[in-house]
Formats: structure tokens, C-alpha cells, sequence
């Protein structure tokens, strides 16, 4: 078999094409749930311990069916960073170091056209890594038999709960904050948990994450025994 030009091995051992991924390359309750059990939130700068994608995952999954009993939106966070299995946690801040960096490195090439070329690098950086992320969820949501793209509804009530679980994740386990965050977080409610965040230890965040995914995804759990 010729290998893809652009791939990673996975934890069971399989090929990730990073360009053309496909639902035949992911592994939900293997590669996905062990890898984001690994994976710190925050950059890894959370006092006392790992707060791993998969608990982060699995919580917002629980405060969404807890509030709302929407089965399907609960599916959706479960698996909306199931990506980051494959290209880590970038946080937000990097993200946007990147972006502004990739425009100023094109606008000193373009003298000429500076102020345009500044944004067109920012947006060709920021575009990249949403379109690698957004294959893999096509692959990852095929993989669990689910409808990609979510609906635009669906899509805004992801990126909210998102929003709600940062804002009580940063109450529970950050330390205090040096300057204000993003109005769309310092104003948010935050998501209402069954009690304060306790740190799992990684390998119960991969048996935790598997258990929503039995939970919220029968079939597919059905396909893996």
C-alpha cells in the first residue's frame, strides 16, 4: 500500500492522511479517546495536574443533557475537539500569534501593499488549520455515523456551550487571571456542572470519554464490541 504524502501514526497504529482523511482512519475509542485523555487543556497551564480534552469533552457533554436532554447537541461537544486527537490542542492565543505573524511576515514582502497583505496572511493562516480541522471532522463524524456539517444551529449552540465550559473551567482551575479574557467570554454564563472539577487522571478521562461515547452513541459501540 503507498503511504499518503502527509500522514501520522496513530496510537493503534493506523495512517492519518492529514490532507484527505477518512472515516476508515479513525478510531473513536482508541486513537481518539486515549489521545485526548493525553492532551492538557490551557497549554498545559492548569495548576495541579492534567485538565485533559476528554474530560473537558465529556463534562460539556453531561451540563448539556443535564440542562437541555438534547441527545443529539450532547453528541456534537462530544466530539467537536475529537479532532485535536490528531492535531493537538492549539490554543486560542497561539492561533491568533500565528495568524498575526503570518500577516506581518507577508506584508514585509509586500511593502507596496502592506495593510492588504497583512490580512491576507492572517486569514490564509487562520483558514488553513479550519480546514485541516474541518476534514477531520468530516472523517471523525462519518467515523461515528453522525451528519457533517452540523447544522448552522447546532454549530452556534456548540461554540456557546464551548464558551459556557471555558468560563467555569477558568473558575475552577486557572489561577487568577492577569488581564481580562474576550468579552464573548468575561460575559457568558458558565456552564452549570454536577460539582466543582476534580482532575481524572488520564487513563480514567479515556475510559470516561469512552462511556459517553457508549452512552450517546450506541451504534457505534455496538460496532466496536
Amino acid at each position: 500500500m503507498t503511504a499518503p504524502d502527509i500522514w501520522m501514526q496513530t496510537l493503534t497504529g493506523r495512517a492519518m492522511d492529514l490532507m484527505e482523511p477518512t472515516a476508515g482512519m479513525v478510531d473513536l475509542f482508541g486513537d481518539v479517546a486515549e489521545a485526548l485523555a493525553r492532551l492538557c487543556r490551557f497549554g498545559g497551564h492548569v495548576p495541579g495536574g492534567i485538565f485533559s480534552v476528554a474530560q473537558h469533552c465529556a463534562l460539556g457533554a453531561d451540563a448539556i443533557m443535564d440542562e437541555t436532554g438534547n441527545t443529539a447537541l450532547a453528541r456534537a461537544f462530544l466530539l467537536h475537539d475529537a479532532h485535536e486527537a490528531y492535531v493537538n490542542d492549539i490554543t486560542t492565543p497561539v492561533s491568533q500569534a500565528l495568524q498575526r505573524r503570518t500577516g506581518l511576515k507577508l506584508a514585509a514582502l509586500m511593502p507596496g501593499a502592506a495593510e492588504q497583505a497583512r490580512r491576507t496572511g492572517q486569514g490564509l493562516a487562520r483558514d488553513a488549520l479550519m480546514e485541516l480541522k474541518r476534514d477531520l471532522d468530516r472523517a471523525i463524524f462519518g467515523a461515528a455515523g453522525l451528519e457533517w456539517p452540523l447544522p448552522p444551529e447546532m454549530a452556534v449552540e456548540v461554540l456557546h456551550w464551548d464558551l459556557r465550559m471555558l468560563q467555569v473551567e477558568r473558575a475552577h482551575l486557572l489561577s487568577a487571571t492577569p488581564h481580562p479574557w474576550a468579552p464573548s467570554v468575561e460575559c457568558i454564563a458558565p456552564a452549570r456542572l454536577r460539582s466543582r472539577i476534580r482532575l481524572w487522571p488520564w487513563p480514567d478521562a479515556a475510559d470516561e470519554y469512552r462511556a459517553r461515547l457508549t452512552t450517546l452513541i450506541p451504534h457505534i459501540a455496538a460496532r466496536a464490541a
